[in-house]
């Protein structure tokens, strides 16, 4: 097992201008209907419409919560196949339910950890470690370290006082940089990242410290349309020649952000549209750069459904995991999937563990329930 240990922080040690790592709001992304998803909300459905839903129902009771588990892993699929050159993770904090992670890592997929707790949903379902990227604030060297010799080895970071804590790291370690947006919305608290004319001094300050820096990582709003990402794109390239050209230093990870493809998902020819932006502006030109990116309720859109007297189809994560804190009963379906029964006894045992749900909204919260 890695041991970390790091120097204490000189008086000019730290760049003049690196900006203050702060927090940022992280709600759940408004995706509209998209008949590409055939998601919507139907509010007061009697279930005798549904004869799936209604034997369901009949099953376990009332209420419940449904989640079609092998939906969400075609939507993941979809999502990869529409951007072939970007390595398409889940976001845990969206659905961290065992079902779908070991169902997404069997397929191969990759996964970020954005959120507290995301990283023990990860290990608790056995999902490979190699293929996460770690995008959840540090605030104790610990939390690194343990996320390390967990088989952790891409990290996003917000600044220099997060890069002090991987000092010593052997020379897998993937650390990528978080930019600042250019525009901020909210004057009350600063995004997290460094602002890009930062970025040289940052980039330096590791270097002097033995830390490389792989690259950076966009910090876009989760409704960002594809001209938005096209623009931060090109940016973050030009950012990055322009730092190679003044030093010896070679980037090689590029990550497209939280919420990934934004409002592009909502239509063909806006997917198709980025698609082939982001092979044209880093794809092509710049080949040895991988490309990242996380994606949330593109995946669990129309996954959901709850139960409660009235029908609300493509509920809302957060809305399923409260119900299922109050007590709600929980049914796994999908065409692959066994008989939801054999799911039950599962679910109430981890309820008796304490499993931790993740809720973007309201970080850190500990409940005990086995769906976020």
């Amino acid at each position: 097992m890695f041991t970390a240990t790091r120097p204490v922080r000189t008086s000019d040690a730290v760049p003049d201008s690196a900006p203050p790592v702060t927090g940022v709001d992280m709600d759940p992304l408004p995706l509209d209907d998209d008949p590409g998803f055939e998601a919507g909300i139907d509010a007061g459905i009697d279930t005798a419409f549904d004869p799936e839903l209604a034997r369901l129902v009949d099953q376990y009771g009332l209420p419940l919560v449904v989640l079609d588990i092998q939906r969400a892993v075609r939507q993941y699929g979809a999502v990869r196949e529409a951007f072939a050159m970007v390595d398409v993770h889940y976001d845990v904090s969206a659905l961290a339910h065992p079902a779908l992670i070991a169902a997404i890592d069997a397929a191969g997929g990759s996964f970020e950890v954005a959120h507290d707790g995301a990283l023990a949903a990860l290990t608790e379902a056995h999902a490979d470690p190699t293929r996460v990227l770690h995008a959840t604030a540090i605030t104790h060297p610990h939390e690194a370290l343990a996320a390390y010799n967990a088989g952790v080895r891409r990290f996003v970071v917000d600044g220099p006082a997060d890069i002090e804590k991987f000092v010593g790291y052997p020379d897998d370690l993937c650390l990528i940089v978080r930019l600042r947006p250019v525009s901020v919305q909210h004057s009350h608290a600063l995004p997290r990242g460094i602002r890009a004319e930062d970025a040289l001094r940052v980039v330096g300050f590791a270097a002097s410290l033995g830390v490389r820096i792989s690259g950076f990582s966009l910090n876009l709003p989760d409704d960002a349309a594809p001209e938005q990402y096209v623009a931060a794109i090109a940016r973050a390239i030009g950012l990055m020649a322009d730092i190679e050209a003044a030093t010896s230093i070679r980037f090689d990870m590029l990550d497209l952000g939280d919420a990934f493809p934004g409002r592009a998902w909502r239509r063909a020819a806006d997917r198709n549209m980025l698609s082939r932006a982001i092979r044209a502006i880093v794809a092509t030109e710049t080949s040895r750069v991988t490309v990242t990116a996380s994606t949330n309720r593109a995946v669990t859109t129309g996954c959901i459904t709850i139960v409660a007297g009235t029908v609300e189809r493509d509920a809302d994560p957060l809305l399923a995991s409260d119900c299922i804190d109050d007590g709600a009963n929980v049914a796994v379906i999908g065409d692959d999937e066994p008989s939801p029964s054999l799911f039950a006894p599962f679910f109430r045992a981890l309820t008796q563990s304490g499993h931790r749900i993740l809720r973007p909204a309201r970080r850190a919260t500990q409940t005990g329930s086995s769906a976020g």
